[in-house]
């Protein structure tokens, strides 16, 4: 035995003390995260969530509060001892979750409040975020906003009655006592009546319908709101608080392809710049902030999450499409090698993210202790100047680095010093990373780097996001078995749909259209109800349908997604069917409040009208239009046992017509029956109009498909 302390308020078995003792016995060079430690060093207090996996549960594996991991089991034990569940949700880079836990999860008084009268339980949200967007919507609910920490308080069942988000000690001790008493009291018909109220709408809202409505003027109102809501001057959606939001740079370019709307370019373009300059950039290290908590995208979150680096990589690589921007070229290849550098596992797969906070010079957890850079410590002036150092800090930790928006820089110069920092940079305490393998956010950022790979001619990139694809399905698969993540070398939680629906867009990406197709058939069959489809059918309280795409895409607008591209790649009838039932039902919302499910409403523009982008895989053929500084390329990529056959009635025995370009013609290979157009055709274009069109007819050896013919939309 070790002689650890039962947490206060808290009682235990000798079994499980005994249990609990040889769980922390087998941890080898665990580092304790509490302040209650003996003169060894050794902590006092251990709880259940020593024998978890996630780094954010191991963070609260020494806290006197008696936490249990979310499950079955706990809501049993609450039921058992006829107490309310108090539910806390986060996860482990979230600094005010960190906060919370200094405050009260640390902190004796609390824990004994918790441990007496509640079953505390913690929840991982990103191991189980089905069950996070249950309980998100409950505090949404109440209180018309929410966030993490999620702070809930659950009837045994896991219905919630009362629901916040961080709470300062003196508060949180208040609310703790008065749902005590009352819980004991004459409250507990109210708590009754308010968890059967919220459930009810908890079920009901996501599942509400309207009947199916044309999306004609959709895009349209979508581009007037997001124009309506951009900050002209410093770009972004907001006047105060900043986030990326790809979803809407994304949406925004996206109709300029279709339309030319100049507006909706302008404000993609404009947001991306002032991102690319400001200190939500991390300028020595590449890569990006989850946000900034000032306009001007100055003052970072420090906190870097897999799925921000991969949507704004996605970003800067189609704004590079569009307007050839050094800068923005250059945001793309530094995202590419932090990821590569610091976020990689040994085997290829991503690892989740890194931690806002870390050891300042004094051994204290300070938020962006590792990112923040005294003048004095940085010697050279134009250096200095250029990150704007001597500016006054708005962090008592230091200044952020960051450029001025539009101003010239010598990028050579520039990045030659940012590797100096860098290293020196490397010295100092890191954040805290958090090795979990999550499938999804593989498959995004597998997605991006394959994009980019192939927008940027560099095969390495294309090569990391194959081996991260082959990483991830030795990890996780095989498909109709998935897992959602891997820790510490063992399979958790089952795959949701998010997870499927973005690792198949990822093996779309890399040309795996079986794998893909697979994907997309495992979604529709696990996660579909009342023609919709589900993240999960076994949330808390049955299935969890998502209302709106967030900071990521949902998983249903990205299945959508999913569908609506392989119906080019390889067409399917039933597959289309379903795709086209998916639309109808979120039709009538999206045509409501189109702005909510951007991603929506571009995977049903595609399944309407094709894609759009540089980047197109119609049946055999992939084509990609790349920009090369000045000038274009025009990538044909034919599949093996597939050709384009010049013929005999072309009198220029050329299989493609191009219109809207001047163009330098290779010479083809020659065949029985003339020229002959296969593997690959690398073809230089000049822009000529505003539009460019391309019409082929791709061949087998025994049939021809039908001439296809797609347009492109000259910068």
């Amino acid at each position: 035995m070790t002689g650890l302390e039962t947490p206060p308020g808290s009682e235990r078995s000798a079994g499980l003390a005994v249990e609990l003792d040889e769980a922390l016995a087998a941890r080898v060079n665990h580092v304790p995260r509490t302040h209650h430690l003996r003169p060894d060093g050794s902590p006092r207090f251990v709880n259940r969530l020593i024998r978890e996996a996630s780094p954010y549960l191991i963070q609260h594996a020494h806290n006197p509060v008696d936490w249990r991991p979310w499950g079955e089991e706990a809501l049993a034990e609450a039921a058992a001892l006829d107490r309310p569940v108090f539910l806390s949700v986060g996860y482990a880079t979230c600094h005010w979750c960190h906060v919370m836990e200094e405050e009260s999860f640390d902190d004796l008084e609390v824990a004994a409040v918790l441990n007496a009268s509640f079953v505390p339980v913690k929840l991982d949200r990103e191991q189980r975020p089905d069950v996070d967007q249950a309980y998100i919507l409950a505090t949404m609910l109440q209180h018309r906003h929410a966030g993490w920490p999620n702070s809930v308080w659950l009837m045994p069942d896991g219905r919630p009655f009362h629901t916040g988000t961080y709470f300062p000690k003196p508060q949180f001790v208040q609310v703790l006592g008065a749902i005590a008493q009352g819980w004991q009291g004459g409250q507990r018909d109210q708590f009754e009546g308010v968890a059967g109220q919220l459930a009810d709408a908890m079920r009901r809202i996501p599942a509400q319908s309207a009947p199916p409505a044309e999306l004609t003027e959709a895009p349209t109102r979508a581009v007037a709101d997001l124009v309506r809501l951009f900050n002209a001057e410093h770009g972004g959606f907001s006047q105060g608080t900043q986030f990326p939001q790809e979803g809407n740079l994304l949406f925004l370019m996206d109709h300029w392809r279709r339309t030319g709307d100049a507006a909706a370019r302008d404000a993609a373009l404009t947001s991306l710049i002032h991102m690319a300059a400001g200190g939500l950039h991390d300028h020595v290290g590449g890569g990006f902030h989850r946000y900034t908590v000032d306009v001007n995208w100055r003052t970072p979150h420090f906190e870097k999450m897999l799925y921000n680096q991969a949507l704004l990589m996605r970003c800067y690589t189609e704004a590079w499409q569009i307007a050839g921007r050094p800068d923005f070229a250059r945001a793309v290849a530094r995202c590419a090698d932090y990821v590569l550098r610091d976020m990689t596992a040994p085997d290829g797969a991503f690892y989740s993210a890194e931690d806002a906070d870390s050891l300042d010079v004094t051994g204290k957890q300070e938020e962006g202790a590792f990112y923040v850079w005294p003048p004095e410590e940085v010697e050279d002036d134009w250096l200095r100047d250029t990150l704007n150092l001597h500016a006054a800090p708005t962090l008592e930790a230091g200044p952020v680095a960051h450029l001025t928006p539009g101003a010239a820089v010598d990028f050579d110069r520039l990045d030659t010093g940012l590797e100096a920092l860098r290293l020196r940079r490397d010295a100092r305490p890191r954040p805290l990373r958090d090795d979990k393998v999550i499938g999804g956010w593989n498959g995004l950022m597998i997605r991006a780097l394959a994009e980019a790979g192939a927008a940027f001619a560099r095969p390495e990139w294309t090569e990391a996001a194959a081996r991260a694809f082959d990483a991830v399905m030795t990890r996780l698969g095989p498909i109709e078995e998935m897992a959602r993540l891997d820790l510490d070398g063992t399979r958790r939680e089952a795959a949701n749909l998010s997870d499927l629906a973005w690792l198949g867009l990822a093996a779309l990406s890399l040309g795996r259209i079986d794998e893909a197709a697979q994907m997309a058939d495992a979604a529709l069959a696990r996660f579909s109800t009342d023609g919709r489809l589900a993240l999960t059918l076994d949330g808390p309280l049955g299935p969890v349908l998502e209302t709106e795409d967030g900071a990521v895409p949902s998983g249903e607008s990205s299945a959508l997604e999913l569908l609506a591209l392989l119906d080019a790649a390889a067409p399917d009838p039933e597959r289309r069917a379903k795709a086209e039932a998916l639309v109808t039902a979120l039709s009538g919302r999206l045509a409501e409040m189109p702005v909510a499910r951007l991603e929506a409403l571009r995977a049903s523009r595609i399944l309407t009208d094709g894609a759009a982008g540089w980047h197109r895989r119609i049946g055999p053929v992939q084509l990609i239009l790349r920009r090369t500084q000045d000038d274009f390329t025009l990538d044909l990529h034919i599949a093996e046992g597939w050709h384009l056959t010049a013929g005999a009635h072309r009198a220029d025995r050329r299989p493609l017509t191009l219109d809207g370009a001047d163009i330098d013609w290779p010479e083809p290979t020659s065949g029985p029956d003339g020229p002959v157009w296969q593997n690959t055709l690398t073809l230089p274009l000049r822009p000529a109009g505003d539009t460019l069109t391309v019409s082929w007819q791709p061949c087998a050896d025994t049939h021809c498909l039908l001439p296809v013919t797609v347009e492109f939309r000259w910068p």
